[in-house]
């Protein structure tokens, strides 16, 4: 995890949404790099994983939000990150939920998309796993590529490799005329 987080660039008082956060390890590596004014909002769907979370990390900076990232509240806007760390593949409509989130970004703002496994990896995992992540797959890079551009971002980074996978997008600077 930290090969490929410790990539992700950002200011010190920087306001992250971390998506499918689960018992926190992306949130506790987060908050070890961000200084006293950053903010790490975390989401999950599952209530049990929060309260592990929030049992395990006592952090002013840390808010927990219970939520179904394809139904998130209103008020969750304003970030200057929003990862989804081994996430994507279980999302129903990832590239409306890619347009969505990159609406809660603010300019300048950048998405990732990070696993510690590379795709084929993944993959094969999730097949052999069976249950309800059977058909869960990471698409090719195309796809993704397309995905962040409809969600009205810039690809800054793709790496592919066989132990990680990391897709970084960034929103303009300015609002685009």
């Amino acid at each position: 995890m930290l090969e490929v987080l410790g990539q992700v660039l950002f200011d010190p008082q920087a306001r992250i949404l971390d998506l499918g956060c689960g018992t926190g390890r992306t949130v506790r590596h987060f908050l070890g790099r961000l200084g006293s004014a950053g903010r790490v909002t975390a989401v999950d769907f599952s209530l049990r994983m929060l309260e592990i979370l929030r049992g395990s990390v006592r952090d002013p900076r840390l808010t927990c939000v219970q939520a179904d990232v394809g139904n998130l509240p209103e008020s969750l806007e304003g970030f200057d990150l929003v990862i989804l760390f081994d996430l994507l593949p279980h999302l129903e409509r990832p590239r409306e939920i890619l347009i969505d989130l990159s609406r809660r970004l603010l300019p300048g703002g950048q998405m990732v998309l990070a696993h510690d496994v590379g795709r084929e990896e993944l993959n094969r995992v999730h097949c052999e796993q069976g249950g309800a992540v059977r058909a869960d797959r990471l698409p090719g890079d195309d796809l993704l590529v397309a995905w962040i551009q409809d969600a009205g971002l810039e690809v800054e980074d793709l790496q592919a490799t066989p132990s990680t996978y990391l897709l970084r997008g960034r929103k303009s600077p300015r609002p685009l005329r």
